[in-house]
């Protein structure tokens, strides 16, 4: 059977490829960053930022990297890898199926649309728990890229009721994934997207983008049925150069649907503006990354040489403090700076007693919690010694209070 929809289905897969790779890559441990050491982990081996030669590779790979995809692919990244893009398109579908064909929600549209038929509360408690559920899961995916599976497990399973803060954040990734899938959407590619900002500004006809036969016009008279499968609602036969087309390619599937039938190529493909009868359009890609984007290449090909080189040169004076005992340190920070806070709020209204009650308490509990450090001689003595010094300055107040010297 042939497929109707090439680039629907092959656009899915790279959609779903690229948002399960996001994930897998923290979860792996493949990539991992830790901003309390200013480093991050590959496949475990700490890689510190205080490189100049790393830090400037990787800016020069950030800068230059999305401006060649403007000019060469034009605005594939966002019609076939961007999770955003792959979301939207989701929720649309989701509420079309609950809501009715037309039915819209998102702002930015017309106005709230719901086909009286299908405005039931059932079918809006569905939606909502659906995006509720894809929320969650979604705003777990941030966390993996700086806490280990097993963290963000006992976060969410609330095994340390002390551990507040990152719940915290958590509950409000959340709230705000839930937000950009039910009443979003789009309106952050079109309004808040750096990178659709970008293309705007980069853009170029040398792009990959859709075209249309003109000279072919009389065959697709009075039909629209290439707008109306649109997802961005543009008209892929005249399509302007602001317009946000995505290079999805449903335009293409649905007008090739319908010749098919007179067994005629559809009237709109993918194409580069400098493409001839001459070459290949292999050959005009090719073309076009020598000729044009020499510049962006060689800059893009400077980072990474500079990127890979300042990993393979890291410092060796600089300790390479494992993952789980830095883990374990921020862990016993947390539970000290909440066990002990009554102290440092003694310490902020200028008590000298204070701070040295709140130092012993913070030595006190390291030691109590993580008992097995090499360190916990130091500890010992650290809350004798403040707790001494707090002694005396309580006789000194005592003393004051009382007129003796």
């Amino acid at each position: 059977m042939t497929d109707t929809s090439p680039y629907r289905r092959k656009r899915r897969l790279v959609q779903l490829s690229t948002l399960i790779l996001i994930a897998l890559v923290p979860a792996t441990g493949l990539l991992r960053i830790d901003l309390t050491t200013a480093s991050f982990f590959i496949l475990g081996h700490q890689i510190w930022w205080s490189s100049f030669t790393l830090v400037f590779g990787l800016a020069l790979i950030l800068a230059t990297a999305p401006i060649l995809t403007y000019m060469t692919v034009g605005t594939v990244w966002c019609g076939w890898a961007c999770p955003q893009n792959l979301l939207a398109e989701w929720a649309n579908n989701l509420t079309h199926r609950l809501l009715g064909k037309r039915a819209s929600v998102e702002v930015g549209s017309e106005g709230l649309k719901v086909a009286a038929a299908k405005n039931k509360l059932l079918n809006w408690a569905i939606l909502g728990t659906s995006f509720l559920v894809a929320s969650l899961f979604l705003a777990l995916i941030p966390f993996l890229f700086f806490y280990t599976p097993t963290a963000v497990w006992e976060m969410v399973t609330y095994r340390h009721p002390e551990k507040l803060s990152p719940l915290i954040v958590y509950l409000i990734m959340v709230f705000l994934v839930f937000i950009d899938i039910a009443v979003l959407r789009y309106f952050v590619c079109d309004y808040v997207c750096f990178y659709r900002m970008g293309q705007r500004i980069f853009k170029t006809h040398d792009a990959l983008h859709v075209t249309y036969d003109a000279t072919r016009s009389p065959d697709c008279t009075k039909c629209n049925y290439c707008a109306t499968v649109c997802i961005t609602n543009i008209q892929p036969t005249h399509i302007k150069p602001d317009d946000i087309c995505i290079n999805c390619g449903e335009c293409i599937d649905a007008c090739d649907r319908l010749h098919k039938k007179s067994a005629v190529p559809g009237l709109l493909t993918f194409e580069l503006s400098s493409t001839s009868a001459n070459t290949t359009r292999q050959q005009n890609r090719i073309s076009l990354l020598l000729k044009k984007n020499r510049l962006l290449i060689a800059l893009l090909s400077a980072g990474i040489a500079m990127t890979v080189w300042g990993i393979v040169t890291q410092p060796k004076e600089l300790p390479k403090i494992p993952p789980a005992v830095q883990q374990k340190a921020r862990d016993v920070a947390r539970i000290c700076n909440a066990q002990c806070v009554q102290q440092q709020s003694a310490c902020k209204q200028h008590s000298i007693e204070g701070c040295y009650r709140a130092a012993a308490c913070r030595c006190a509990c390291t030691l109590q919690n993580d008992p097995a450090n090499a360190a916990r001689d130091e500890w010992k003595q650290c809350t004798e010694r403040n707790l001494a010094l707090a002694a005396i300055e309580h006789n000194k107040t005592a003393n004051r209070s009382t007129g003796h010297p």
